[in-house]
């Protein structure tokens, strides 16, 4: 592991127990406490023994070719078809009882999509001993089981690496058993201490990356534990834009297996057309999201040469309770094109201020970003509203155009600011003209099929006047993204030669104001 990566998690790791009642309060109302859950361990599946493994083996990179026999085979003799790359790994661990009581659960799943969508891939079984470190052979990682568990720290570190190089891991509370859930959300929150998890709205991608599900359907059991259809009840943690893990705290895997409800079995998650939809997405999304896993402008290192902010322009990223962090190199790539092109001093290190603090005064100009839905504090509502009117700026993006975000800002901004409209800036408006001329942008290919267009469109951003200059600047498209040249095939948002050029726009005019 990287030793900057290290001291993160070390430092991080010392906090969990402070934020662990917290953290778990996401799961609060899906049924932990339910008289059906109560009377899980009579009536959930039992364990039965996994699949023998395959002889042949192949990652998801692809092996070298391997020698062949001294001894060739006879012409009679049948030869097995090569094995589809490896996409999921089951952890197994020394309770077989727990991991393996759906021992077919990847694997079904895997032959359904080969059916229906027409795509081959392939599973196996991964000690949690061996779980590797590098992403390329294995994308995907999954630990389903019944029962309460913890990783050792040789694993977690391992899965942070993981995790942090490209992939993704998947828990799935087996029968919906509340020990389990329990104790992933708390291994989540171990692995990632500095991102916070969340409850997945139906806006991410992975209820649209195959499948556009619109309706989200759980088994009777499910529904009397307290599940409710459409609202989805799945916990992710992002990295950057990727949500690296997933929670499912209704049980996937009964489904994936073709398990119905009887009186032995009461499984408390997804019917199975919706889990197994939900499985195809998921895989959908993990393989999309792949390669843009690590963009190129997490190999760039702006460094200042002058560590005295002083005559520099100096942007404040602000810290809420959300998830305000998503694209942690977008802002030097901004500046640095800020600097190239205006040749204004900017200072690179990162400012972070909380909304409510004091500090806040000293930041002229404020970036806010996020992808869920949100509320201020009346704290920092109360601080934001006086940096506004003293002067201050806001620049807020809804990061990959998330809708969660978009109406969440809306809302704020029109308690903040009451009775002061967030009005869609004119073609004519002189931020589009300077130092770049923009009178048209490049939707990203998600932005042009949610817009039904297949060409540029025109720029669209927001702004609050107050006092005669614009207190808050919007944009409900993602532009961080493109900033940090970042694949992102599920954003929202603008193309990074577009973006920016509207980022450098929005900095030059704020300064100029």
């Amino acid at each position: 592991m990287h030793i900057r990566n290290l001291k993160s998690f070390l430092l991080c790791f010392l906090a969990v127990p402070l934020l662990c009642s917290a953290q778990n309060d996401l799961l609060r109302g899906l049924g932990l406490d339910s008289d059906v859950a109560k009377e899980e361990t009579a009536y959930t599946c039992v364990p039965l023994p996994p699949a023998t493994p395959p002889a042949q083996h192949s990652s998801a990179e692809g092996l070298p070719p391997l020698p062949l026999p001294v001894v060739p085979l006879r012409r009679t003799e049948k030869k097995n078809p090569p094995r589809p790359p490896v996409l999921i790994a089951k952890i197994a661990t020394s309770k077989q009882s727990d991991w393996a009581t759906n021992p077919g659960d990847s694997k079904n799943l895997l032959k359904w999509m080969a059916k229906n969508l027409n795509v081959h891939f392939s599973e196996t079984n991964l000690p949690e001993s061996h779980i590797p470190s590098d992403p390329k052979a294995v994308p995907v990682l999954y630990r389903t089981g019944h029962d309460a568990f913890s990783f050792s720290p040789e694993t977690r570190q391992k899965l942070r690496e993981y995790l942090l190089q490209g992939g993704t891991l998947v828990f799935d509370a087996c029968c919906g058993r509340a020990a389990f859930a329990n104790s992933a959300l708390t291994e989540m929150q171990q692995l990632i201490p500095e991102r916070p998890p969340y409850l997945l709205d139906t806006h991410h991608p992975l209820f649209r990356s195959f499948f556009d599900i619109k309706k989200i359907k759980f088994r009777p059991y499910a529904l009397k534990a307290g599940a409710k259809n459409d609202e989805p009840g799945i916990i992710g943690i992002d990295v950057a834009c990727r949500t690296a893990v997933f929670l499912f705290r209704w049980d996937v895997s009964c489904g994936w297996d073709d398990q119905e409800d009887n009186d032995r079995h009461h499984c408390l998650g997804y019917d199975i057309e919706t889990a197994k939809q939900l499985g195809a997405n998921l895989m959908a999304y993990i393989t999309a999201e792949r390669s843009a896993a690590l963009p190129l402008s997490q190999a760039l290192d702006f460094v200042d040469a002058e560590k005295n902010k002083s005559g520099k322009f100096v942007i404040a990223q602000a810290k809420y309770n959300g998830q305000w962090k998503c694209r942690e190199a977008g802002l030097s790539m901004l500046l640095n094109s800020f600097h190239e092109q205006t040749k204004t001093p900017v200072r690179f290190a990162r400012e972070e201020v909380e909304l409510s603090s004091t500090r806040l005064f000293d930041m002229p100009f404020v970036y806010l970003s996020g992808h869920q839905a949100f509320a201020f504090t009346e704290p920092e509502r109360a601080n934001l509203r006086s940096f506004l009117l003293r002067g201050g700026i806001l620049f807020a993006e809804s990061c990959c155009g998330r809708e969660g975000f978009n109406q969440s800002f809306r809302l704020e901004m029109s308690k903040i600011l009451a009775g002061l409209p967030l009005e869609r800036l004119t073609a004519t408006h002189p931020l589009f003209a300077f130092p770049n001329q923009i009178k048209d942008v490049q939707p990203r290919a998600a932005l042009a099929e949610m817009l039904q267009v297949s060409g540029r469109i025109p720029p669209e951003l927001y702004g609050i006047r107050y006092d005669g200059h614009l207190a808050v600047i919007f944009s409900p498209r993602g532009l961080s993204c493109g900033w940090e040249l970042a694949e992102c095939p599920y954003c929202g948002g603008i193309h990074p030669k577009d973006s920016l050029a509207l980022g450098v726009n929005i900095l030059t005019y704020s300064l100029l104001q």
